[in-house]
């Protein structure tokens, strides 16, 4: 297997890449495109296997880009050679060694956070290419689980809903490895423990440390540790906000005994009424934290957690990434979700750009072709589905 490659520099910040098997056909292409630097940036593009050329726009004439093509097939993959250019008008792209090993995205952290029937993975990813995360669970060498998740997802929480096994009191050993195509990184593994509230720690006392948190809420009085105090600390109560009724720190949560109101903590340690916030609360944490909105933004995202809510089309209520019926697009930045259209095909909810089923089940993008009528151009602009930029008008908002 091998594949031709080869690309020119057409205009100041722009690139034309076209590419071509030797023989036989592929189902998917990966188009890698890296930014070289003291600061690399790496973006990969899933591409539907009937796509042969792809054109960057918008780059810095001032930075150099490296470029190839990745396709698989028969549990094999090929990389093409690489293509590297600074794009200014009348450059042209330099031929390098193939190989893409040395830049696939490692993870730099895993840790976990036992709860009841439920553990939280919380991740780092270092910069590299990468498609998708794999986390999987073992009891003994038992497999319980697998779960191909994509990279924007930086924490994962596995409960009884998603793996039927889990029990209380039973160690599992969690591992988690960036992937690439056929091509994965070296794996990070931890051993955690489910427990009831309370009894986390007990539970965990055997297992390794340093990968394990624990959720924790103190209503207890500090302790005088050096003997200074000159009266008895007194109990931290505090009162439900609705009936003045006692509360207690259950299933993960604060409520009142009397009326079953919850709350939660904001960052200045003001307990807040659930049903009173603007946004609601997040689904990727337990105790739950609040939703917060950027400005100029239309997601949502956890305070804590940084994990980004998604409104998806057709709900009223917003989702994680990890939960999209069909993943993410290939062709906004950031990446969007994708969603069913009526014709039964997998389109971008923003760009509207058509998705295809790629080898492992991804969705790949089938690029639309160029724009050329006025009134066409006008749709896409009063769509929001455009931009007017340096070099004329960019179709499919980044």
């Amino acid at each position: 297997m091998a594949l031709d490659f080869a690309g020119q520099v057409i205009d100041d910040g722009h690139v034309a890449l076209e590419w071509a098997p030797h023989a036989g056909k592929f189902k998917t292409y990966w188009l890698l495109a890296m930014r070289t630097g003291a600061k690399p940036g790496f973006t990969t593009l899933e591409l539907d296997g009937n796509t042969y050329g792809y054109r960057f726009a918008n780059l810095g004439r001032h930075q150099r880009y490296r470029f190839a093509v990745l396709a698989a097939r028969d549990g094999a993959q090929v990389c093409s050679p690489w293509l590297s250019a600074t794009p200014r008008a009348g450059s042209t792209l330099a031929r390098e060694d193939a190989g893409v090993t040395e830049h696939l995205a490692k993870l730099k952290s895993l840790v976990a956070m036992p709860q009841d029937k439920r553990i939280t993975l919380y991740w780092m990813l270092g910069p590299g290419f990468v498609d998708r995360v794999s986390v999987e669970i073992r009891r003994g060498i038992a497999v319980l689980g697998t779960y191909e998740l994509e990279p924007e997802v930086k924490g994962f929480t596995i409960d009884p809903e998603r793996c039927r096994g889990l029990l209380n009191g039973t160690a599992y050993t969690v591992t988690a490895r960036a992937k690439f195509a056929l091509a994965e990184s070296e794996s990070r593994s931890l051993t955690v423990t489910p427990a009831p509230q309370g009894q986390e720690r007990d539970a965990n006392r055997n297992n390794p440390q340093l990968p394990l948190v624990y959720p924790c809420l103190s209503l207890a009085p500090e302790l005088d540790v050096f003997g200074d105090a000159k009266e008895e600390p007194s109990t931290v109560q505090i009162v439900c906000g609705r009936c003045r009724g006692r509360t207690e720190w259950r299933d993960y949560n604060l409520r009142c005994r009397a009326c079953n109101a919850e709350f939660i903590a904001n960052q200045r340690g003001d307990y807040l009424d659930v049903t009173k916030l603007r946004f609601g609360t997040c689904r990727c944490c337990l105790p739950r934290k609040l939703l917060v909105q950027d400005v100029g933004s239309t997601s949502l995202r956890c305070v804590h957690s940084g994990k980004e809510h998604i409104r998806a089309a057709g709900l009223s209520t917003f989702m994680l990434i990890e939960d999209l019926p069909h993943g993410l697009c290939q062709c906004c930045r950031p990446r969007r979700p994708l969603e069913r259209k009526a014709d039964d095909t997998i389109r971008c909810s923003k760009s509207n750009e058509l998705h295809n089923q790629g080898e492992r089940g991804g969705f790949g993008l089938v690029p639309s072709a160029p724009v050329f009528d006025a009134a066409a151009i006008d749709e896409l602009l009063d769509a929001g589905l455009a931009d007017i930029c340096a070099n004329g008008v960019s179709r499919g908002r980044r």
